[in-house]
């Protein structure tokens, strides 16, 4: 078994080799674990790497430069507890952003993001969100995604030559959907998406070097610009009910104009960029499993659990991590103290054999299949995950009503990355018969 040289990050910014970044972070053998830095796991299929992990144990130790307790969990049980927990932090104790994110339009984007920050700003800034994502109001998301997705497929149906899945349809269908709920003109709608996936460089639980921080500050500021050039360009009564909602909170100083502008930005980055990887995923799937095409014209039903059973088996964000406030007593009665890092390997847990019967097998008909990790838990699962699902609901139903199967062609790849593996390219032929 090779030894590991454990890095966890999170280099989105698909114009920057992974094996920059490892230079910044801890080198560090551990003996019987596979090397979680190889290109090939990377951008792998991980299924074999992940079984060893679990093998190891509730949660295996890694030794780290700075001397920071270090705890890699693949357990599911430990990683669905650990998600729920309440004694844990998205920032080391004490801090609102790492040390490495110094002073810029980045520092100052993450402390209103709700995806990294801790309680009292998380709880605040949540109260103001909260009331649009109830399930009543999720519900219209399904008209747009329908249209977003109805309208994608008639440019596939347009087409009788190899097509990238990715760029044209994985893309369109959150893209059309998220900007269309914030009332963004459909002409800005490729420039805002167009470089999103640099603004996940914000995500690294370790240090980015210099040429990385300056492109996510960059990325970062065009955004914050745009949102600020959006919300005064028209009167209150003529934005979106959710932008109306924001702009209303911080109106009455519940909330900061950067808070304001940070809000917009996380519905679009959380809205669009796990839903694309999602639906890539998802194609990906039906072309393996062709058989899974006919089931959903046979009886639509089925699309639930389906959609459940790929978020488990083929999980998009791979890695979430946490830092303890209280000692924690893993499944196995490991003790991780309080001030411990934990990495959370999310898409390993979603492949416990503990929990899943033939967990390394696509079964659309299992029945604890919505009993994934895809979405975290707790105080920090995710807002728009019942949105997501909707879109993935709405593109497998739109792709079984039109299509009679998905030929995969050559030349798919993923990007090498611990957290975000996300499919690059998929090229596909979609038939009609």
């Amino acid at each position: 078994m090779p030894s590991l040289v454990f890095a966890c990050y999170a280099v989105v910014s698909y114009g920057v080799s992974p094996t920059t970044s490892l230079g910044h972070w801890m080198s560090v053998d551990q003996a019987g674990l596979p090397d979680l830095t190889d290109e090939t796991f990377l951008s792998g299929d991980r299924t074999q790497e992940y079984l060893e992990l679990r093998a190891m144990g509730a949660a295996v130790p890694l030794p780290t430069a700075d001397g920071v307790p270090t705890w890699l969990v693949s357990h599911h049980a430990d990683v669905a507890a650990l998600n729920r927990l309440p004694e844990t932090r998205l920032q080391p104790a004490g801090a609102v952003a790492p040390e490495w994110l110094d002073e810029g339009p980045a520092l100052q984007r993450l402390k209103a993001n709700l995806s990294q920050i801790d309680a009292p700003a998380h709880t605040r800034l949540r109260k103001v969100v909260g009331p649009m994502f109830i399930p009543r109001r999720v519900e219209q998301f399904r008209e747009l995604a329908t249209d977003s997705v109805r309208r994608a497929i008639e440019r596939l149906l347009a087409r009788t030559d190899v097509v990238d899945a990715v760029q044209d349809l994985a893309v369109d269908v959150p893209k059309g959907v998220i900007c269309s709920f914030l009332g963004i003109p459909e002409e800005d709608w490729g420039i805002l998406t167009k470089d999103q996936h640099d603004f996940l460089l914000i995500f690294s639980p370790m240090p980015i070097d210099g040429a990385q921080k300056s492109a996510l500050d960059q990325i970062t500021q065009f955004y914050l610009d745009y949102f600020d050039e959006f919300v005064s360009s028209r009167s209150l009564e003529q934005h979106s009910p959710f932008v109306r909602l924001v702009l209303e909170a911080e109106r009455a100083s519940e909330i900061s104009h950067i808070e304001a502008l940070s809000l917009l930005h996380t519905v679009l980055d959380a809205g669009y960029e796990t839903t694309r990887t999602s639906i890539s995923n998802a194609v990906q799937l039906l072309g393996q499993h062709p058989h899974i095409l006919g089931a959903l014209r046979e009886e639509p039903g089925l699309v639930t659990n389906i959609v459940e059973e790929f978020l488990r088996y083929r999980t998009p964000v791979h890695v979430r991590v946490r830092f303890l406030t209280d000692n924690y007593v893993a499944s196995d009665g490991t003790v991780l103290a309080a001030g411990s890092k934990v990495i959370l390997m999310l898409a390993a847990a979603n492949r416990d054999g503990a929990v899943f019967s033939n967990a390394d097998e696509l079964d659309i008909l299992r029945e604890n299949a919505g009993s994934h990790q895809a979405f975290g838990g707790g105080l920090h699962h995710c807002l728009g995950a019942p949105i997501a699902r909707i879109q993935l609901q709405e593109t497998l139903l739109g792709l079984a009503d039109a299509f009679s199967h998905i030929e995969l062609c050559d030349g798919s790849h993923r990007y090498p990355d611990l957290m975000f593996p996300a499919l690059m390219a998929l090229p596909v032929r979609f038939h009609t018969a």
